[in-house]
């Protein structure tokens, strides 16, 4: 059973590039944007996890940014820039595994969503957890934005 709750996620910042995309590019369109990002010079030295933002998200695509945390452009590619990922109200999971099998834990934090009569923007963060060959140990954390309302 997936944990699913409800946290104040704080902002965070780091270095990407934002494309639009469709559902049915999106997984070249990520790889594509990761390899960008890892070319020499892409970006300032440093450490930092990578990760997803989804933003404007229709039954098309999304607008997205692919990213590495903590980071500063390198100046090698004029198309990754500083970044900011907005805080905010979210419902969240933890998907351990394949990414490929991501869409369960989606599933689990929506399924959530509807239990307790929420409603979201359509704006999504994945942060990816370090790299392990064994897959059950590979963690991503999944952060749907929640409306808030005042």
């Amino acid at each position: 059973m997936t944990d699913v709750h409800i946290l104040d996620l704080p902002p965070h910042h780091g270095a990407g590039i934002t494309a639009p995309a469709t559902w049915d590019n999106l997984q070249p369109m990520i790889r594509t944007q990761f390899d960008r990002l890892y070319k020499p010079g892409a970006l300032a030295p440093g450490h930092g996890h990578n990760f997803i933002f989804y933003r404007d998200e229709t039954k098309e695509g999304c607008s997205m940014t692919v990213g590495i945390l903590d980071r500063q452009p390198g100046g090698a590619d004029p198309d990754i820039k500083p970044v900011h990922i907005p805080g905010g109200r979210v419902i969240t999971a933890t998907h351990w595994g394949d990414y490929g099998t991501m869409r369960a834990t989606y599933d689990a934090i929506n399924a959530d969503l509807a239990t307790r009569s929420l409603k979201r923007i359509w704006n999504a963060l994945e942060l990816y957890g370090d790299w392990f060959d064994d897959l059950s140990k590979v963690r991503t954390d999944i952060y749907l934005y929640l409306a808030v309302q005042i």
